[in-house]
C-alpha cells in the first residue's frame, strides 16, 4: 500500500488513544478473543507481517486461551501494516480477509482520517472473531484494551 502522498503524525492524542481504546472493547464483545493494536515510528526490518509477529510474541499475546489474539501492526512513517493472528484465530478468515482489513485501514490514511481507518479495521477484525470463537469470554480482558504504541 502506499501511502507516500501524506506525511503521517507518528502519535495519538490521548482523545484519540481513548477512541481506540473504545473500538477495541466494542470489537472484542460477543466471542473469546482478543485485539491489540500496535502503532510504531518505523517498521524494524522493514516486513510488517514479520514485525507483526515479533510484536505478538513480545507482547505475550500467544498465551492468551485457545491463542485467539489478534493484533493489528501499523509502521506509521513507513506506510507499513499487517495483521498477525494467533493459531486459534489465522485459519478462520476467508482467503484474503487480513488484506482487506489492511486496505480499509490504507483508506482511511488515503483519506486524512487515520482513526477513522483504525477503527474501521478493529471492528472487521471483532465482526471476524464473533465467527471464528463466538461465546462468553469466561477468561475475561486478557489482554489490555489500549494502542501500544512504541
Amino acid at each position: 500500500m502506499d501511502w507516500s502522498w501524506m506525511r503521517p503524525k507518528w502519535k495519538l492524542s490521548k482523545a484519540e488513544e481513548a477512541r481506540l481504546a473504545e473500538a477495541i472493547r466494542r470489537a472484542e464483545e460477543g466471542h473469546r478473543g482478543e485485539v491489540v493494536v500496535r502503532l510504531e515510528r518505523s517498521c524494524r526490518g522493514g516486513e510488517p507481517l514479520a514485525r507483526a509477529a515479533q510484536v505478538f510474541e513480545e507482547l505475550g499475546m500467544r498465551r492468551t486461551a485457545a491463542d485467539t489474539g489478534v493484533l493489528l501492526y501499523v509502521a506509521v512513517a513507513d506506510r507499513k501494516a499487517a495483521v498477525y493472528a494467533g493459531q486459534g484465530v489465522h485459519g478462520a478468515a476467508q482467503p484474503g480477509f487480513w488484506q482487506e482489513v489492511v486496505d480499509g485501514l490504507a483508506q482511511g490514511f488515503r483519506e486524512g482520517a487515520p482513526v477513522a481507518g483504525l477503527e474501521t479495521a478493529i471492528e472487521r477484525i471483532g465482526g471476524l472473531l464473533r465467527t471464528a470463537v463466538p461465546g462468553e469470554d469466561t477468561r475475561g480482558n486478557e489482554l489490555p484494551d489500549v494502542v501500544s504504541q512504541a
